[in-house]
């Protein structure tokens, strides 16, 4: 169904297959229609979403729902332009469901269809390009969608498929014979005839490999001075990056000879083949994370009605990151894009580096606590001395962030005859929750981890 390839889509984005498989029958057992998502709780969809992490996707999917609902009559658009007027939906998604679910003749470009398609065209940029992603990508990738189409309808018997398993096709070769660690050789590969890439290899193989020294060293004359569209006097290409083809050059001819040098009984042709292919799309520049130190009040205690012991947390704001989401009290000591000011955003180099995280003080991290805790409990309770967790911090890791947690613990002997949940003057929300009443919300693995640390 349409919304099946939806969620699909949705769940897949930075996600393996293997890992999405469960989550997505479990998701369509308790959701199997768009109506149900839509009149889903906010915390029913994170408690099924819990563990697949970028949980922005699961809020802007619920929302999704309600808006198909509302203005759609519950039917998931049949087009690329409605599809891409609901929330979580962009292009590429958009024309996943179209395509696939519909049979629209639209191409759907990902990572690995960049990937495919700078192969076969030698390209030397990356899959991250805009060029590649948003712009040729494209361009091609709906040649091949229609080529599809005019040849079908020279035979009489259409055996090329859809348009949704053209794309299928296209991102299924990129995630197998075209991965990162494809050979571009290998027999069983659709695509073993056409590749540039492995064309590009074998020819720079030969000429490095030549010994006709003249023409080795024009060559490589050439591309030091940038006759690959780097020159002032040439207009630069724009598919390329800037060095894009000088850099491709030099990374083939480095693998190959370190390939050579430790496979010498295997022939060039294949050496070079493989070189040619395994650097193409050149890698993406690197961008360090940004690094925050946080520290983390865990406080349990027991609630009179009940007996069960439950744990302090608190709700995350609705915008940025793990929007929505509970978590245990903590506060930011310290963060990266605070450290060098200015100087750090204009320092390209710096930026590549790894980035040195300090060791707060720990009086400094307690008062930062107290002084947040005291907005959530009353203060003679807020104040109640915490054990620091001495063991080294926790680390969790985001696509663009990395924290580093120093956990302080502390259970409340007495019994607290609370609210089991409560709003803040801040406008989020507090409660003492069990472990069943987590997993109800869904928490996040970095919850998890210092739940585990702490019992």
């Amino acid at each position: 169904s349409a919304y099946g390839v939806w969620v699909s889509e949705i769940m897949l984005q930075q996600t393996r297959v293997e890992a999405v498989i469960k989550y997505w029958i479990k998701w369509m057992d308790s959701f199997p229609t768009v109506h149900s998502l839509a009149n889903a709780t906010p915390e029913e969809v994170n408690a099924h979403w819990a563990g697949l992490g970028f949980y922005r996707r699961a809020r802007l999917l619920h929302a999704g729902a309600k808006r198909v609902v509302d203005e759609y009559g519950g039917i998931v658009p049949n087009n690329v332009d409605e599809l891409m007027k609901v929330e979580g939906i962009g292009r590429y998604t958009a024309s996943a469901i179209a395509s696939i679910a519909y049979g629209v003749e639209v191409p759907v470009v990902d990572g690995n269809v960049c990937r495919v398609l700078s192969r076969l065209t030698g390209i030397a940029n990356h899959i991250k390009a805009p060029v590649m992603k948003d712009d040729l990508g494209w361009e091609l990738a709906e040649k091949i969608v229609k080529a599809r189409s005019s040849s079908a309808s020279t035979k009489a018997d259409d055996k090329l498929g859809t348009p949704g398993e053209v794309n299928q096709a296209l991102m299924e070769l990129g995630a197998t014979y075209c991965s990162p660690a494809g050979s571009g050789i290998d027999a069983n590969d659709p695509l073993v005839e056409f590749y540039v890439s492995t064309r590009l290899g074998r020819a720079i193989g030969h000429v490095t490999n030549s010994e006709d020294g003249a023409t080795r060293d024009r060559i490589e004359e050439l591309v030091a001075k940038g006759a690959f569209g780097t020159d002032k006097n040439k207009s630069r290409c724009r598919l390329c990056e800037l060095n894009g083809a000088s850099n491709a050059f030099y990374s083939i001819s480095d693998r190959i000879a370190a390939d050579l040098s430790t496979s010498p009984n295997v022939k060039l042709e294949t050496v070079s083949a493989i070189a040619g292919h395994a650097c193409l799309p050149i890698p993406p520049p690197k961008k360090a994370k940004r690094e925050e130190v946080l520290a983390v009040a865990v406080i349990s205690s027991r609630i009179a009605d009940d007996d069960q012991l439950r744990w302090l947390m608190v709700k995350r704001p609705s915008e940025g990151l793990l929007a929505g989401q509970w978590e245990f009290p903590n506060v930011e000591v310290w963060t990266s894009a605070k450290a060098d000011g200015k100087k750090e955003k204009k320092d390209k180099a710096k930026s590549k580096a790894a980035i040195e995280v300090p060791i707060i003080d720990p009086t400094k991290r307690s008062k930062a606590l107290d002084s947040f805790i005291s907005g959530i409990l009353d203060e003679p309770i807020a104040k109640k001395k915490r054990k620091q967790i001495k063991d080294a911090p926790i680390t969790h890791i985001f696509s663009h962030v990395c924290h580093t947690m120093w956990i302080e613990y502390n259970h409340l002997d007495e019994d607290i005859a609370l609210n089991k949940r409560w709003k803040l003057e801040n406008g989020r929300e507090a409660g003492w929750m069990s472990e069943d009443d987590m997993k109800d919300v869904g928490i996040t693995s970095g919850v998890h981890k210092i739940l585990a640390k702490v019992k």
